[in-house]
């Protein structure tokens, strides 16, 4: 587990901020939902309050030796079969590439685990080298500090503790999946949870509790938390069915939750992103 600070520098009081897990997007096979996510990928390079994380599986990083191998759901633009892993690297780069100066660290997910362990390959430090990005292992606790600073004072801080993790298991209910999200928000000391792996999008939040803001004043606020979607298709017409169909998994949830951050009232807050 790993810890990471982040600093955003704000002027105006009404200023709002978002956040954008990004992950579990598998490029490289015809499963992606490559126009949705390049579409998501074009709104936060357009948005100059929007921020970003990546979650894990990037790309899908299956190869031969995996008994979930399907040659022909390779994607089209794999033109060389010998040297998948490397094409599918790249292809994440350049995908993340307009919006790397927006990017709070990645998260290691399960199919970058199994690359660097079975492979001695570890794709998550070449992507994070090539972006110059930080790595935030498999799970992590991240401070963001929103800074207030008018050039005629010193600046105010607002810091919100995020924990992130690629997380696990099967959990497919609605039930399973929001006691999965009330157990993080009761486990962890964090204003805001993000978990994906689960290809789902819900949000929760905690019970208010009572605090005291910077100003002095007695107050209530809530902790958020999110499972994070995907830009995996579970079902595609016209093609091999993905391991997903095969295993009868209910259909993906194609998009990302967005945190929203509100420093100077020491709010924060998740609103579900499914694409449609």
């Amino acid at each position: 587990m790993e810890y990471r600070r982040y600093r955003i520098e704000y002027k105006s009081r009404s200023d709002v901020f978002k956040l954008y897990p990004l992950g579990d997007i598998h490029g490289g096979v015809v499963y992606c939902a490559e126009d949705k996510i390049r579409a998501k990928v074009r709104q936060i390079a357009n948005d100059p309050f929007a921020y970003w994380v990546g979650m894990g599986d990037y790309t899908d990083c299956i190869t031969p030796s995996d008994k979930r191998w399907d040659e022909s759901g390779i994607a089209k633009w794999i033109d060389d079969k010998q040297n998948i892993m490397e094409l599918q690297r790249q292809w994440c780069v350049k995908l993340f590439e307009p919006i790397k100066d927006k990017c709070l660290g990645l998260i290691e997910g399960n199919h970058e685990v199994k690359i660097r362990v079975e492979h001695h390959t570890n794709i998550l430090k070449n992507v994070c080298d090539d972006l110059g990005v930080t790595p935030l292992g498999y799970s992590c606790f991240l401070d963001i500090d929103f800074v207030r600073k008018p050039q005629q004072i010193d600046g105010d801080v607002t810091r919100f503790r995020g924990r992130l993790t690629h997380g696990a298991g099967c959990a497919q209910t609605d039930g399973a999946i929001t006691n999965r999200l009330k157990k993080a928000l009761k486990d962890f000391d964090a204003d805001f949870y993000a978990h994906a792996h689960l290809h789902r999008i819900k949000c929760e939040h905690s019970d208010p509790i009572l605090t005291v803001n910077k100003s002095g004043k007695i107050t209530h606020k809530l902790r958020c938390a999110a499972m994070t979607g995907c830009w995996f298709k579970t079902y595609e017409q016209g093609v091999s069915p993905s391991y997903g169909e095969i295993r009868d998994l209910p259909p993906s949830a194609i998009g990302c939750p967005v945190f929203i951050f509100v420093p100077d009232k020491g709010i924060v807050d998740v609103n579900g992103g499914r694409e449609y």
